[in-house]
């Protein structure tokens, strides 16, 4: 089946697949559908409390093989540099299709509607384009903007990018996105409609293809528990978007979009046309660098991540050390304490030593004393003894 537009084919499911740059609401989106009831598989990426706490709604599977496939051509989801010329047929990239399509099997193979969502596959349309046809499956692409100093700002608070690696990592994502779907059944949101409609933007979008799931929970009838305004922690004016510090390219990009969001419909073919044109015109010269550029933005990634190792190391060393000095201070006390008492206790041996002295002495004078008496007891004893014999004789 071939997954262009094509009314005389009846497919076996309909993927509707999430397309945008990342931090442009796709996981907003992609859980507002699975609140629609739209199967998502069973193994999503939970949210942080920190990013995205409400959850990513990514496929832990699918993204985990998204970035073997992108590691393994020496290159990241933040890269800005090509990937090889033909990467999608080589050998590599074959085995990846195998495993994505045994993933679809076990998690969709029963489902007549599910969907998906991962900004990796922006770039990686071309992987996924023959396995729609081999899972026998009709995508619908529902691409999703928002505006790239709004992207850039939140890229730089979660991952310190600096601005201009932001907007070129947007504009790269949407020229890919809009690329490869055309021709596909494909709808245009902007993170602001999304905020502002809710489930109902989906709703309508659903039922026009004819998509929308039987039995539509209330929460999901009443705009679902996905969306707040919190969830836009950047917002910078549409009419920044003239600033000298984006490009010109962005601007038109996203003003494309942005219409053609808005009208419901495609984007402007001419329009189109000129912006993919200067893009490709300027990647033969830029290419090689931005693949220098990615090279050096690695090296200087793994610098900090060494440095940062070093630093912690140094964290525990010194707590290491402060630990040390608490048992020596610890010990220093103690052993002051043992001088004390130590002191404490030789006084009171000096002391009792003195007043054993004492006590022999008086011992000893008590000794005398009765010595003395005993003496003085027998003297008188044997006077009497004497007087008693001259008295005897005088009768």
């Amino acid at each position: 089946m071939n997954s262009r537009q094509d009314s005389s084919v009846t497919s076996r499911n309909t993927a509707v697949i999430v397309l945008g740059m990342h931090r442009s609401g796709t996981s907003a989106l992609a859980g507002l559908l699975h609140e629609l009831g739209l199967e998502m598989g069973s193994s999503l990426m939970s949210g942080r409390a920190d990013e995205n706490e409400k959850g990513f709604w990514e496929h832990e599977k699918i993204v985990s093989i998204h970035d073997r496939l992108l590691a393994h051509f020496g290159s990241s989801w933040s890269d800005t540099g090509p990937l090889p010329q033909d990467w999608h047929l080589r050998d590599f990239s074959r085995e990846c299709q195998d495993e994505i399509c045994g993933v679809l099997e076990g998690d969709f193979g029963s489902q007549a509607l599910w969907a998906l969502k991962d900004p990796r596959m922006c770039r990686l349309m071309p992987l996924w384009m023959p396995l729609f046809e081999r899972f026998d499956s009709e995508p619908l692409f529902l691409c999703i903007v928002r505006n790239p100093l709004e992207v850039a700002a939140s890229l730089q608070r979660r991952d310190y990018m600096n601005t201009d690696h932001a907007l070129l990592l947007w504009l790269q994502h949407n020229l890919a996105a809009v690329d490869s779907t055309a021709g596909c059944r494909r709808r245009f949101l902007t993170f602001a409609q999304l905020l502002e409609q809710g489930a109902a933007l989906l709703e309508n979008v659903l039922r026009g293809y004819s998509l929308l799931p039987d039995g539509l929970s209330e929460t999901a009838r009443g705009g679902g528990t996905l969306l707040s305004s919190e969830l836009r922690h950047h917002v910078v004016s549409d009419s920044a978007m003239d600033s000298d510090a984006v490009p010109e390219i962005v601007s038109r990009l996203y003003r494309l979009l942005v219409n053609a969001a808005a009208g419901g419909g495609e984007v402007d073919d001419a329009e189109w046309r000129s912006i993919r044109g200067s893009y490709r015109q300027s990647t033969q010269l830029l290419n090689p660098w931005l693949g220098l550029s990615d090279g050096l933005r690695r090296d200087l990634s793994s610098r900090n991540i060494d440095l940062e190792a070093l630093r912690q190391e140094n964290e525990q060393l010194t707590r290491g050390l402060r630990y040390a000095e608490a048992l020596v201070q610890e010990r220093d006390e103690h052993v002051q304490l043992l001088d004390r008492a130590l002191q404490e206790a030789q006084a009171l041996v000096q002391e009792r030593n003195t007043r054993i002295e004492e006590l022999d002495a008086a011992l000893q004078e008590a000794t005398r004393y009765v010595r003395q008496h005993e003496t003085s007891i027998m003297t008188l004893t044997s006077e009497l003894e004497q007087l008693k014999q001259k008295g005897t004789k005088a009768r």
